[in-house]
């Protein structure tokens, strides 16, 4: 999943599919991708170039139990859009944002 800074999409795309999900308060931009990505299969391509620099943290990641209530809504976020992942998909998420703790900005 790109990073949402990055994520850019046409006008007519978000005519065509929606915008936001905002009964996710934490997860809003996840769905999005994976509803415009892998329940929609809108054409992506990937341009290797750094155009954003982001920060370590952002709200859903402020405290364990937030970390805690948005991996449920990305869980919520598969279910809205018929995805399943892999078993490690589903470990590997919240794991790779464990290291955002350690990290020292």
């Amino acid at each position: 999943m790109p990073p949402h800074p990055t994520f850019f999409v046409k006008k007519s795309v978000y005519d065509r599919l929606g915008g936001f999900n905002l009964d996710l308060k934490l997860s809003a931009d996840y769905e999005l991708m994976l509803r415009f990505i892998h329940k929609e299969k809108i054409k992506i391509a990937y341009l290797p170039e750094i155009i954003v620099k982001m920060r370590m943290g952002g709200i859903s990641n402020t405290s364990f139990f937030v970390k805690l209530k948005a991996n449920m809504e990305d869980k919520l976020a598969w279910k809205l859009n018929g995805v399943k992942p892999g078993w490690f998909t589903t470990i590997r998420k919240p794991l790779k944002k464990l290291s955002q703790y350690f990290v020292k900005s």
